[in-house]
């Protein structure tokens, strides 16, 4: 049976509106006085509350079939939610514009009623076992030559916010967590990125493995955001809302990748 992901999972209001009102909205907070925590104390709480997920999922620690990632990769959302899931293991809203781009993306609610200051709740997850866009995400990112990953993001929290993005094996554990120290402004598609290195110091967790370990099985990617003081206890919904998560390989191995495609296409021209 699968663990439950997502650190706070607080009571959904019934018959909750996806769609923001005035009434339901923060006050905004001016940045100079938030006491955002700094990159020192983002990652203590975060390796606390991700450590968490060590107990949870030990007992599934099977080996789990690899596979090889799809490289590049980008969800789009373009027809559905794509098998991606909230905090509450629930289908998020698909919004079919107003993306980055303006394209289609997906959006979920969440309260912060039960957080404390540092809490990382995972908002948003595509996994191996809801076949979370049919799996292209999964496999040996090291082998299959991924070296980014990035997505878009936006939230009506009021105040800045920094997301991270968990990435896991197909049984959830062991995980590498990587945190985006430059805050999310309210309101506004962001895009976040993290390098898939072992030297990127944006990795503030291998959960007691390592670099190699990690992502040489992934199946999980999770994000979500670290809690601040001034969101502790707030009750309203807050919408997230993401689109375009996307794996890369370095820029040498896409543009060989680019020339042995057009270089099949010319072939079966002349076939």
């Amino acid at each position: 049976m699968e663990a439950a992901i997502g650190f706070i999972v607080p009571a959904r209001p019934a018959g909750g509106n996806p769609l923001r009102t005035a009434a339901n909205q923060p006050t905004v907070v001016p940045y100079d006085g938030l006491g955002h925590p700094g990159r020192e104390e983002i990652t203590v709480f975060v390796k606390q509350n991700l450590f968490a997920l060590g107990f949870i999922a030990a007992p599934a620690l099977a080996a789990a079939t690899l596979q090889a990632a799809v490289v590049p990769f980008t969800e789009d959302y373009a027809v559905d939610t794509a098998n991606w899931k909230d905090a509450v293991s629930t289908d998020p809203v698909h919004v079919a514009s107003g993306g980055p781009d303006g394209s289609a993306y997906i959006s979920t609610l969440f309260s912060f009623e039960n957080s404390a200051d540092g809490d990382t709740p995972v908002l948003l997850r595509g996994q191996d076992g809801f076949d979370a866009s049919a799996d292209a995400f999964v496999g040996d990112w090291i082998a299959d030559g991924v070296t980014t990953f990035t997505a878009w993001v936006r939230h009506s929290a009021g105040v800045p916010l920094n997301y991270f993005t968990r990435f896991a094996s197909p049984v959830n554990f062991p995980g590498a967590t990587a945190v985006s120290f430059v805050p999310v402004l309210p309101d506004t598609w962001t895009r976040i990125t993290f390098d898939i290195s072992a030297v990127n110091p944006q990795f503030v967790t291998f959960e007691g493995s390592d670099f190699a370990t990690s992502f040489g099985n992934i199946g999980n990617v999770q994000i979500g955001v670290s809690v601040p003081a001034a969101l502790t206890g707030y009750v309203p919904d807050v919408t997230f809302d993401l689109d375009k998560p996307t794996i890369t390989p370095e820029p040498t191995a896409l543009g060989l990748l680019t020339l042995g495609t057009l270089w099949m296409l010319r072939r079966r021209d002349h076939a």
